[in-house]
């Protein structure tokens, strides 16, 4: 109520958004029915809708509060939008910055947990957060601005107001001057902050080595040669979604091909590298490849095949195309994922090597190799897709037909 007599007399063009929760039955409709008085003296627009908490946390399975906030925000964006608002003011106060710091801390936070509440994010603006809830009672008073209470503020069930009532007056006790001393630690900080989001600026040009929107790598030895390596790698891809805990144990488990998950993406430890990539669902399935079929597999996983004669054949340079002597395959031939304990014999040698130990030598990434894959004839392995056939079944003098496959983009 401060803050919209503040806009007002200021002469912004300003409008009142209400939401009525229905958690406290009669009493809701009574804190609409009051802020819609007031805005009716006051000469401002208002826009009040009902909203279905309770249902939308269950059918969410989120909290009550959680529910309101996104109930509350998703409202207050479509009507800025639809109706031309610049801004989206809420009054949020200095209180709320001390608890929200508070809640981070006991939670767990970075040093943006200790930044507490935005003065300014997107489209929200917080006029008022300079101001401590004293300060903003007292003016309420000295300008006879009515307000409304929320019952649920005088209750200790949520951990907001069990710090609001029973912590920080503890803490008034020790300090009397508690919210100017939190103040000045509050500012010094936003400075570290600062100071903190430059260093790591610097420290991210030389540790990408490559990122774009669905991938990023990072170079192992820039991490762990910082101050702080887990601290470092969580600034990098905590908005990918992986926790500080995760972080440490990257750091601090060194094992090359070790996979961690977020909700979003994968990082793998490569030799040299982090590789984090968006986790995507795993459609390839193993198939059978009859003789003269032109096409297998569905986009992005696609091998072109064609059968010729010896005769009307010329020899690839490209180490993708797999060149093999037809006559020698047994079909239907099967294409499926490389195992652990796969062998073949590749070209231009006389023994067996496992597919695993060839893929080592080729330096192919830990993240890709889970997406290589290999022709089986007869239970043998005669190439592994992409990079290398089987010697057993290169072309030779005595060969009749040749089958060349290779793999198919879906833009081809």
């Amino acid at each position: 109520m401060v803050m919209l007599h503040l806009l007002k007399e200021a002469g912004f063009r300003i409008a009142v958004a209400h939401c009525n929760f229905q958690l406290r039955g009669a009493e809701s409709d009574n804190d609409q029915e009051f802020v819609s008085d007031v805005c009716r003296g006051l000469n401002v627009p208002f826009f009040a809708e009902k909203f279905e908490t309770n249902d939308h946390a269950t059918g969410r399975g989120i909290s009550i509060q959680m529910a309101a906030r996104e109930l509350r925000y998703e409202y207050f964006h479509k009507l800025r939008q639809e109706h031309g608002f610049n801004w989206i003011a809420t009054a949020h106060h200095f209180d709320d910055t001390i608890e929200s710091v508070f809640l981070n801390l006991v939670r767990g936070t970075g040093i943006d947990g200790l930044r507490g509440i935005a003065v300014r994010k997107d489209h929200v603006i917080r006029p008022l957060l300079f101001a401590t809830r004293a300060m903003i009672h007292d003016y309420a008073m000295q300008q006879n601005i009515l307000w409304r209470e929320d019952i649920s503020n005088a209750s200790d069930d949520y951990q907001r107001n069990f710090l609001r009532h029973q912590v920080i007056p503890r803490l008034r006790e020790m300090n009397p001057a508690f919210e100017e001393g939190f103040r000045q630690t509050h500012e010094r900080l936003l400075g570290a902050r600062e100071f903190a989001l430059a260093y790591i600026s610097g420290l991210r040009s030389s540790a990408v080595v490559a990122s774009d929107e669905k991938s990023m790598t990072l170079d192992i030895r820039k991490i762990r040669q910082s101050v702080s390596p887990a601290v470092l790698l969580w600034e990098l891809i905590k908005e990918m979604g992986f926790k500080y805990d995760q972080c440490r144990k990257i750091v601090m488990d060194h094992q090359p091909g070790k996979l961690f998950l977020s909700e979003t993406h994968q990082l793998l430890v490569d030799r040299i590298h982090y590789i984090i990539d968006r986790k995507q669902a795993n459609s390839f399935l193993s198939q059978m490849i009859e003789r003269g079929q032109k096409l297998a597999g569905n986009p992005p996983a696609m091998l072109a095949m064609r059968e010729m004669e010896r005769k009307d054949f010329s020899m690839s340079a490209d180490p993708s195309v797999a060149q093999l002597d037809a006559d020698v395959l047994q079909f239907p031939l099967l294409w499926r994922k490389w195992q652990a304990g796969d062998y073949f014999v590749p070209l231009g040698m006389r023994s067996e090597k496992k597919v695993s130990d060839f893929l080592i030598d080729l330096k192919v990434p830990f993240n890709s190799k889970a997406d290589i894959t290999v022709l089986e004839s007869g239970g043998e392995i005669v190439c592994i897709v992409g990079h290398r056939i089987s010697d057993r079944y290169k072309i030779t003098a005595d060969t009749k037909s040749v089958l060349v496959v290779e793999p198919k983009s879906a833009s081809d």
